[in-house]
């Protein structure tokens, strides 16, 4: 599925044509991957979760010590006029903010000028097709990043260990790669999160401290199982549990709910999307479309 290039990009304070938008060849974004991202799902030309999206932006920043100069009303305009720019009704959004341009060997506290880019492109999800019959995960032979190395809860434009664990994906046709932890327990996608059904119908996902994204989707997943009475258990997750799980499915911005119905070559379940998969995606949908009804546009003051 191949992403169209956006009309108009943000960057700073202005819109730019896309083949016009630049940022300096010594950001530090470019030369290091020092900066920050979130990509949100764009429905009815309306940014879902975005004051969500919007925190996780500031804990990410305040993590890699850095300062965002802006309220979250400024993004919020910045966002708008991105999407007014572009025309963008069904989509997704890219936030990405690097620490700035500087020296190379600048210390954090000595670059205060961090540069925002802000895209939106035209997106289709996965064919609806996939929601009933799922998708196929390998486990990755890379491991994820140490929470004591790169923290895999920042969500940092430096996504090298994600994307080589999905350039070295062995299998063809598979969807997702799922990166173990050092200690062999299952962490999350290389770009989602995971869950699964067990046999006594509990909802399981890896734990925060399995070194994971605390996803914005897998936190609504939680909340609405925990609202419809399913136990949800946020633990230690290992192979062995997922190839004998009775349901599974991965979560992002992007891709909403989308069932797993294999791992490698070996089925899940009965192969197909199960029971609470499908219920709880009906209850997501539901949850978008509540948003988008009550969504208003944070007002900005001169």
């Amino acid at each position: 599925m191949k992403s169209l290039p956006s009309p108009y990009i943000l960057v700073g304070d202005e819109i730019f044509p896309h083949h016009e938008a630049k940022v300096s060849a010594s950001d530090r974004g470019f030369l290091y991957g020092d900066g920050i991202y979130e990509t949100l799902r764009i429905y009815q030309g309306i940014p879902f979760e975005m004051e969500e999206h919007l925190g996780r932006l500031r804990e990410s920043a305040e993590a890699l010590y850095m300062v965002l100069p802006w309220s979250d009303e400024e993004l919020a305009r910045k966002i708008q006029r991105t999407l007014e720019a572009n025309e963008t009704q069904e989509g997704r959004l890219r936030i990405t903010v690097t620490r700035g341009e500087g020296d190379v060997r600048a210390r954090p506290e000595d670059l205060r000028n961090p540069v925002i880019v802000i895209r939106a492109q035209p997106y289709e999800p996965p064919a609806e097709d996939f929601y009933l019959r799922g998708v196929s995960v390998e486990i990755s032979e890379r491991i994820r990043n140490l929470p004591d190395a790169l923290d895999p809860a920042i969500k940092s434009g430096n996504l090298l260990n994600n994307l080589l664990a999905r350039f070295e994906m062995r299998n063809e046709g598979t969807f997702e790669t799922l990166l173990p932890n050092a200690r062999g327990e299952l962490t999350e996608g290389s770009l989602s999160n995971l869950f699964l059904v067990d046999g006594k119908g509990r909802l399981v996902t890896p734990s925060a401290d399995s070194g994971i994204l605390l996803g914005i989707t897998r936190k609504w997943v939680i909340d609405l199982a925990r609202t419809s009475g399913l136990e949800v258990l946020e633990k230690a997750v290992l192979a062995e549990e997922l190839y004998e799980a009775q349901e599974a499915f991965i979560t992002a911005s992007t891709l909403e709910i989308l069932p797993v119905t294999r791992v490698e070559d070996k089925p899940i379940g009965n192969g197909v999307a199960g029971s609470v998969t499908l219920a709880l995606l009906e209850t997501y949908r539901q949850g978008v479309r509540d948003y988008i009804e009550s969504f208003d546009w944070p007002e900005t003051h001169a």
